[in-house]
């Protein structure tokens, strides 16, 4: 299978941030941060869900199988990994962030 990405390889389509412009405010997008909540708090990208169990995740992909859904943690590794095993189980509809958040809050995100 084809992997993606420039600084973490994964199964899932791989997203930078010159990517986050058209993503954002589109509703054909999900935004997800997997990030613990106070860090999630401390700012996340625009729009995006803070999902950090198994349970929040399954139900998200469950009810969402005609959106793309969008990835994030800290440096983009812990999402590359996600990714595969998403990938791996029949989703063709998961995308990872390749960057680090740090990076893009900047860009387009949401800093208290």
């Amino acid at each position: 299978m084809q992997t993606y990405g420039k600084n973490h390889q994964s199964l899932a389509k791989a997203i930078f941030k010159e990517d986050l412009g058209k993503i954002i405010d589109s509703n054909e997008w999900i935004l997800v941060d997997i990030r613990m909540p106070l860090d999630f708090m401390e700012g996340h990208l625009k729009g995006a869900l803070n999902i950090t169990t198994q349970d929040e995740l399954q139900i998200l992909l469950k009810d969402n199988p005609d959106k793309k859904i969008l990835f994030n943690c800290y440096s983009g590794h812990t999402v590359s990994l996600l990714g595969n095993d998403l990938v791996n189980s029949g989703y063709t509809n998961v995308y990872f962030l390749d960057e680090e958040i740090s990076v893009c809050l900047g860009f387009l995100g949401e800093q208290k």
